[in-house]
């Protein structure tokens, strides 16, 4: 493998070559970014160790440069900012197609250091097509329930299911470690049966315990097109004796716009079917709002690249307080994302927002520890 270092700082660059060198990667180091669209005419790299704040170009024009020159390359963004600088550095590389693996600040440890190359290095092994196969077949993946409350009286709506796969090797994996490869390898359907059956499973034995929380289940494009969808859940859900009600389908706003008949074709069976359906993330993709109008959503969730900052960006509180008068007059109700403070849910609260998530009430959770949670926060 191929390792391109991108940094103004030499002692950083020999250090982080001498490590890929360890590993087994031919590296090579490149100390001014005017040199980078030239060397990359000769030499392509397979991973790319880039820092934000070289002197004379800025990370944003280099990430459009990598775009149209390396954009099969594994990215890694090295910064000595605040962490909200590099994640919106990843997200703009991800809006430009690259493969943003890793947001490093500096300083570097060694330890970081060998951490990111433990994962690069496995990749081409442990993470292959088949390896992912298995591990939704064995079941390594499990279901991680992030609560819904309900901002003016904090009672539990329910919560929303979250896939994580128990690495053997590298630990809990988020979405963003492994939903692309998934999608690649064909097993989107196989993992969207996974979270379907055992949400399913989850909400049968709340049933049968009285509960009446909902369960959001996040589906993907291609499963959007999937016409047998709405009958397979519903099959399920009378299988195992779940009020549909109980479900509620998330599909983000840019995926639910890809094929906008076939989409509304399933979405409106999913809704004569009592299935919940939600517009996810919304304000980040390119709906536009006679599309949104013509869509059967029954609920709207806001990002939380704007809820969490409403409390000190004006400009944010503005387009949430837009959302929810929007989501309300198209007779929706409205779910907040990224609820971080008290002062934010107040705000939240203030305008009329229905119901919120984020770190303050409760993160993503395994079931055992969402049933403490729940026990705990309706003694309050």
């Amino acid at each position: 493998m191929r390792l391109l270092i991108i940094d103004d700082e030499e002692d950083i660059c020999d250090l982080i070559a001498e490590i890929g060198q360890r590993r087994g990667l031919e590296a090579k180091t490149i100390t001014s970014a005017e040199t980078v669209q030239q060397v990359l005419e000769s030499f392509t790299p397979d991973v790319i160790m880039m820092d934000l704040m070289m002197p004379g170009i800025d990370g944003v024009e280099l990430l459009r440069l990598l775009s149209a020159k390396a954009k099969d390359a594994k990215l890694c963004l090295i910064s000595g900012s605040d962490a909200r600088v590099l994640n919106s550095a990843r997200r703009l590389g991800s809006a430009h197609g690259l493969n943003v693996i890793a947001a490093l600040e500096k300083p570097l440890s060694i330890q970081t250091l060998n951490g990111f190359f433990d994962v690069v290095t496995s990749n081409g092994k442990e993470q292959d097509a088949q390896a992912r196969a298995h591990a939704i077949a064995s079941g390594e993946f499990r279901l991680y329930y992030q609560p819904v409350i309900e901002l003016a009286t904090r009672r539990v709506k329910g919560v929303e299911a979250l896939a994580r796969w128990q690495h053997p090797n590298r630990g809990v994996l988020l979405p963003s470690d492994f939903l692309d490869q998934v999608t690649n390898d064909g097993l989107m359907q196989a993992l969207t049966d996974f979270v379907i059956k055992t949400s399913l499973l989850q909400a049968a034995e709340w049933h049968r315990k009285g509960e009446r929380l909902t369960l959001a289940i996040n589906v993907t494009a291609s499963a959007l097109l999937d016409l047998s969808l709405p009958d397979r859940i519903s099959d399920l859900c009378e299988q195992h004796n779940v009020p549909p009600e109980m479900l509620v389908l998330e599909v983000t706003e840019t995926e639910a716009m890809r094929d906008v008949t076939r989409t509304m074709d399933v979405l409106l069976r999913m809704r004569l079917r009592n299935i919940g359906v939600s517009i996810d993330d919304f304000g980040t993709g390119h709906s536009s709002l006679r599309e949104l109008q013509r869509m059967p959503f029954s609920e709207m969730k806001i990002d939380q690249s704007f809820v969490t900052d409403m409390g000190k960006n004006k400009d944010c509180a503005v387009i949430v307080t837009s959302i929810i008068d929007l989501g309300h007059n198209l007779g929706l109700k409205v779910i907040a994302e990224g609820i971080e403070d008290q002062r934010v849910w107040d705000m939240l609260a203030e305008k009329g927002c229905d119901f919120g998530q984020g770190f303050l009430m409760g993160r993503p959770m395994a079931i055992e520890n969402f049933t403490l949670w729940l026990d705990s926060w309706r003694k309050g």
